[in-house]
């Protein structure tokens, strides 16, 4: 397979990376009012797949408007026919 990438598809990638690791800070739980209250908010786990989500959603639209991919072939084998004579 051939792929060949560009620059918009790096510079997205940037951007997908710096979005998760911006989502992952604003939905860090709130601290208790009290000091026996539990903390209000996702748990790691929630917040790492909000994250990742975010992250591969900016690549994906963003590749896709600036035209990401160039080209994408898979190399299929040639099949040659050989024919074989009796004499």
């Amino acid at each position: 397979m051939h792929i060949t990438f560009d620059f918009g598809t790096v510079v997205w990638t940037v951007m997908g990376i710096l979005t998760g690791f911006r989502v992952y800070q604003w939905s860090q739980p709130t601290a208790p009012t009290t000091p026996t209250a539990q903390p209000a908010g996702m748990t790691k786990g929630e917040r790492l797949v909000l994250a990742l989500t975010a992250a591969v959603a900016v690549i994906t639209i963003g590749s896709y408007l600036s035209g990401g991919v160039e080209k994408a072939e898979i190399d299929k084998p040639e099949l040659s026919v050989s024919v074989t004579t009796r004499a």
